[in-house]
């Protein structure tokens, strides 16, 4: 496939933390080569990215998927997300911690990013922006986290660039993650 090339003018004008976007409907973007970049507050399922076409760095929110947190300071969120595995918050966050590092493991090549500029909200400055995101081998990085038991499904859905409606997908989510309850995987493993 063509990477997507997309005037950097128009680009940045949809970078913008606003809560208006007239993009926010609009079809998949597609911005190959984008780049992992650290920050104390990236995790298995949001983090920031420099896109492979403008340089720019956005935050990226996974659709379909929630990791558990790390900071224990949302402990309701975390007492959420180890119930949904069975397990205790503490070992909810180091799942977190696994989940942010398995993330990083597989977007430490080039990947491409598909988002529609749908605002995700939370506390960066940057704003955050609903993603699917294709590592450097082909893989959905949604796929990866629930089929390795690090990430439960949940969050915003869509339908997807190629066709497949959001019903389809998390039905094909459930099934990876019951394989990784039966496998005894990341959260399950407890």
């Amino acid at each position: 496939m063509r990477p997507f090339v997309f005037p950097i003018l128009a680009f940045l004008a949809l970078c913008l933390p606003t809560s208006a976007s007239p993009r926010a409907a609009n079809d998949f973007q597609r911005i190959d080569g984008c780049i992992w970049k650290f920050n104390r507050w990236n995790d298995g399922d949001s983090f920031h990215v420099i896109t492979g076409d403008a340089g720019k760095e956005i935050v990226a929110r996974l659709y379909f998927v929630d990791a558990p947190e790390s900071e224990t300071a949302y402990r309701d969120r975390i007492a959420e997300q180890a119930a949904y595995f069975g397990i205790t918050p503490e070992q909810a966050v180091d799942i977190a911690h696994k989940a942010a590092d398995f993330t990083l493991k597989q977007l430490s090549a080039p990947f491409t990013v598909y988002t529609r500029w749908r605002s995700a909200l939370g506390r960066s400055a940057l704003g955050r922006v609903y993603c699917i995101i294709i590592t450097s081998t082909g893989d959905d990085l949604n796929e990866l986290l629930v089929s390795n038991g690090l990430a439960r499904i949940y969050g915003t859905k869509t339908a997807l660039w190629y066709g497949r409606d959001s019903k389809t997908y998390v039905a094909h989510l459930k099934e990876l993650a019951e394989k990784a309850k039966m496998e005894k995987r990341g959260g399950w493993g407890f």
